[in-house]
């Protein structure tokens, strides 16, 4: 099994590295590769001899930073060809995570911390096309369909 995973630089980079440091030796691969949207964010990564991929930042404001984003998370997902991608979001990873399902990878989105009213754009984007979505509040987690709550990262 191939595992990516990915998130954006900042807390969700946070969140994820949390994630891997606590749940090390329970994943039943090691990550093949690591995807953040920033330079200074890949650092933080454990990766060993794997890669780490930079694929930029963008959002609904950003169209023409979106386009970019939008070919480098394609060329990265033909690339890679994951089997399973876990992040814990933004909107490039969005785009990566859905060109992987498109390609045949199982997703696992985890929605930020930081939304305790309401899922991000992204999650509630990500509801639809992930394999499982979790969000980090129980109020969260029942306001959606097909969102569950397993506990927080944090």
């Amino acid at each position: 099994m191939k595992l990516v995973v990915g998130a954006s630089a900042g807390g969700h980079a946070n969140e994820l590295q949390i994630l891997l440091r606590n749940a090390r030796g329970l994943w039943p691969a090691e990550p093949a590769a690591y995807i953040t949207t920033m330079a200074i964010a890949a650092s933080g990564f454990d990766a060993g001899n794997r890669p780490v991929h930079v694929i930029g930042e963008c959002d609904r404001r950003k169209p023409l930073q979106a386009v970019g984003v939008l070919g480098r998370t394609l060329w990265l997902a033909f690339k890679e060809r994951p089997d399973v991608v876990v992040t814990t979001g933004s909107m490039p990873l969005a785009l990566f995570c859905i060109w992987s399902k498109l390609l045949g990878a199982k997703v696992v989105w985890i929605d930020s911390v930081a939304q305790i009213e309401a899922l991000s754009v992204s999650g509630r984007l990500m509801r639809r096309v992930a394999d499982l979505c979790l969000a980090q509040w129980p109020a969260v987690a029942a306001r959606y369909p097909g969102v569950e709550y397993a506990g927080e990262v944090l």
